[in-house]
């Protein structure tokens, strides 16, 4: 049987991210390796609804607290309350063998850019 949500909470538990099934969502520890943020545990997000083809899609939406803005975004109220959903394009998605670990890597460095 798949189970996309299964196998990406198993993979960011694997790599010590902490995720948490939390109605609809599922809540994660990410560490920046640049910028305001770095080196900072950050709580980040994404919807149970958004991770159907996983691993063969990846999320579209990183949620994160509000109080972490970028200079440029696409961003929408995230239905967590308190926190904001911004659009990110992952550029040859596919091309990492461990699908959680590309993921990861690029929430950190969505997160790097942050101000």
């Amino acid at each position: 049987m798949n189970d996309p949500v299964g196998q990406f909470v198993a993979g960011l538990a694997s790599l010590a991210a902490v995720p948490d099934r939390r109605a609809g969502y599922v809540v994660y520890r990410v560490e920046p390796v640049d910028g305001q943020y770095a080196g900072d545990s950050v709580e980040t997000a994404v919807e149970v609804a958004e991770l159907a083809n996983w691993p063969i899609a990846p999320p579209h939406w990183i949620h994160l607290p509000t109080g972490i803005a970028f200079p440029r975004t696409n961003s929408q109220p995230s239905p967590i309350p308190s926190w904001t959903r911004h659009s990110r394009q992952i550029a040859e998605w596919g091309t990492d063998p461990n699908s959680a670990q590309a993921w990861l890597a690029h929430v950190r460095g969505v997160i790097g850019e942050a101000q």
